[in-house]
């Protein structure tokens, strides 16, 4: 398949410190004024095409931003955030998880406006767009909050090997949200033009504001790799065969213990979609490593992967609306 869709691509953010200034020069209104054009070009071009499925819609539009560089951190809360004023949304640069939320809002939505809410729906708790509402971990705030909108299903636990038997194990983490909070520093405080001072106040009350949220349990769903890889070099098609197009593929590390780098455990590292063209499965992802979005087959991405010592497997989630939401609200 051809992709010929070119999202704007030449602004360049400046990282820019001084004794007085901190941080970054960029222009977050100028970058979604100018997402927003892209936007309208990519529906105009979307709605004029016959009516597609819900997995056709994401493969399509996930398509849209195949080569767009990587970037980590690359939205915010907007030009009048209190902590992070980089875009709420653009599609000249992704990471992992904004490329997700980004292609989810889109294929959810028929319009800019419907668009504009999706994100703000998908991207943080009861669409409050607020540093300290936002979905910062996969497992226990982005999967279970948008389960509870009725956007996504996980359905890891329904697949099942030759003998029709579930193969799925649980990873467990403790997510300790205040303790993450105080490991975090200046680089997380985004303002147009701050001083140094006003930095270091507004990073005393993200960290207030964090040491009152609760330390939770977190529990993922995952296929491990002895199910998925039984014996070196032979996958299991079987299993493999079960992961629908356009499904989210979580990478899963059960209780990573991050705890001395960023104050916390994790179960998921990195996610990206799965994509069926002519017969081949692929993981479809922003992805650090080749620093742009990339289409890598699956199998072999896992495969790679077996030599880590933390990752241990997959977790699968489908998308529950089959057609464009109005306002991006179901009826859940």
């Amino acid at each position: 398949m051809k992709h010929t869709f070119n999202p704007l691509r030449h602004l360049v953010f400046l990282t820019c410190l001084s004794t007085s200034i901190v941080g970054y020069t960029f222009d977050s209104s100028a970058t979604e004024k100018q997402a927003n054009s892209s936007i309208e070009e990519l529906y105009h071009r979307l709605n004029s095409m016959p009516n597609n499925s819900m997995p056709a819609r994401i493969d399509w539009i996930s398509g849209q931003f195949l080569g767009v560089h990587y970037l980590l951190g690359s939205l915010g809360e907007g030009p009048k955030a209190l902590y992070d004023q980089f875009p709420q949304y653009r599609v000249d640069a992704f990471d992992c998880d904004t490329y997700v939320n980004t292609v989810l809002s889109l294929a959810l939505a028929n319009s800019l406006t419907s668009f504009q809410q999706c994100v703000k729906n998908i991207r943080y708790k009861n669409g409050n767009v607020s540093y300290i509402q936002r979905n910062h971990f996969t497992g226990l705030d982005w999967n279970q909050n948008n389960q509870q909108r009725g956007l996504l299903k996980d359905i890891t636990l329904s697949f099942k090997d030759q003998n029709h038997q579930s193969v799925a194990k649980i990873a467990e983490a403790v997510i300790n949200k205040p303790n993450w909070y105080a490991y975090k520093t200046l680089d997380t405080i985004r303002l147009e033009n701050a001083t140094k001072e006003t930095a270091e106040e507004r990073l005393t009350e993200l960290k207030n504001e964090g040491s009152k949220l609760e330390i939770t349990s977190e529990r993922v769903p995952y296929l491990p790799f002895a199910a998925l890889f039984p014996e070196k070099n032979k996958p299991n098609m079987h299993l493999f065969a079960q992961i629908p197009n356009g499904a989210i593929i979580e990478i899963v590390r059960p209780n990573w213990d991050l705890s001395q780098k960023i104050g916390t455990s994790l179960n998921i590292s990195h996610l990206g979609f799965a994509i069926r063209d002519k017969g081949q499965l692929y993981f479809r992802q922003a992805s650090s490593e080749y620093g742009k979005v990339v289409d890598v087959p699956l199998i072999d991405y896992l495969e790679k992967a077996l030599n880590s010592p933390t990752i241990k497997g997959i977790n699968v989630q489908v998308v529950l609306p089959q057609k464009p939401l109005t306002d991006c609200k179901t009826s859940v």
